[in-house]
């Protein structure tokens, strides 16, 4: 089976909470999932292959997005699938027209932030005591085109 970047549909909820509980800080439910793959400027893409390999998840608006999760399943890291991920992104934002790409990130995350720097996001600013444990986040962008 090809590798594949696929919209997140109603039976993959609870995968998604499950991810989101386990490789993140903050507790989701899957109401609120639910509340966001049905809310027009969010979207969750599956990325698959002869299952799921991670996910990642969007807030679009006119011609911004921001990277709200992005997530490669812990077996499947470090194989070059969340670079994949993110050039299968990539192409549905330029296809949208999207300009300009945002994303925070722990510091400590040091994965997530090797992987965005190789995607070409630059660190622009630190947002102090940022998430709900008092970490900071680096705030990063990245320039998809000219809108």
């Amino acid at each position: 089976m090809n590798l594949t970047l696929r919209p997140v549909v109603k039976e993959d909820i609870d995968f998604i909470v499950n991810e989101e509980n386990e490789n993140f800080h903050n507790f989701t439910t899957k109401e609120k999932i639910e509340e966001e793959i049905n809310n027009p400027l969010i979207q969750y893409y599956l990325l698959v292959k002869d299952s799921i390999l991670g996910y990642i998840s969007l807030w679009i608006d006119e011609d911004r997005a921001q990277i709200n999760s992005l997530v490669i399943i812990k077996k499947y890291r470090n194989k070059g699938y969340g670079i994949k991920l993110m050039n299968f992104m990539f192409d549905i934002l330029k296809e949208k027209q999207i300009v300009d790409l945002t994303l925070e990130v722990r510091p400590s995350n040091l994965a997530a932030l090797r992987l965005y720097e190789k995607c070409g996001f630059k660190q622009i600013s630190v947002r102090r005591a940022y998430y709900n444990n008092g970490e900071d986040a680096f705030f990063m962008y990245k320039r998809l085109g000219s809108g």
